[in-house]
């Protein structure tokens, strides 16, 4: 028992230390591992919205990723007379919309025919009576007809939906 003190007293006075538990050692190493996993999860999210400055010849985001995005082109208000068969009166619709279309490219050939197609909207709207707009299901068969009316304008299969962004029958 004297030669184990001894030992003891030796390694106590050569500055070793006693062993510590690996527990706490896998426990400091878990920690930094999940923060470390947390910091780079973080960055990702925020770093998001900075665009990177890349080459001209390659592409930002693969084209793959953005198939099924869309982009949104604004249409200015139209204010139609509606056709009148009641003989009630005169009616009024103001209708704004917005096209959801596939490309920049569409997007651009939109503002390239926008007189074309106010010119087809405003045949299609002053066509119809109060009474073919006034219910949900009007509303969603003047959709089809605007989107088929728009297709056939455009010449190309570059608009995807119609959306009513304001829809006021006076």
């Amino acid at each position: 028992m004297a030669g184990e003190n001894k030992a003891v007293a030796a390694g106590a006075e050569n500055g070793a230390a006693p062993k510590k538990s690996p527990l706490k050692l896998i426990l400091i190493i878990g920690m930094v591992l999940v923060l470390g996993a947390g910091g780079f999860i973080g960055w990702q999210m925020f770093s998001k919205g900075k665009k990177a400055d890349t080459p001209a010849g390659v592409e930002a985001i693969p084209e793959r990723l953005t198939e099924g995005m869309s982009i949104m082109c604004p249409l200015k208000s139209f204010i139609v007379n509606l056709a009148d068969k009641s003989g009630l009166g005169r009616r009024y619709l103001k209708i704004t919309m917005e096209l959801e279309v596939a490309s920049e490219k569409g997007k651009e050939l939109v503002d390239k025919q926008s007189a074309k197609l106010r010119d087809a909207i405003l045949f299609v709207l002053s066509s119809l009576s109060y009474d073919e707009i006034n219910s949900t299901g009007g509303k969603m068969r003047l959709k089809r007809s605007l989107l088929s009316r728009i297709k056939q304008t455009l010449g190309a299969d570059v608009v995807r939906k119609v959306y009513f962004v304001e829809f006021v029958v006076q």
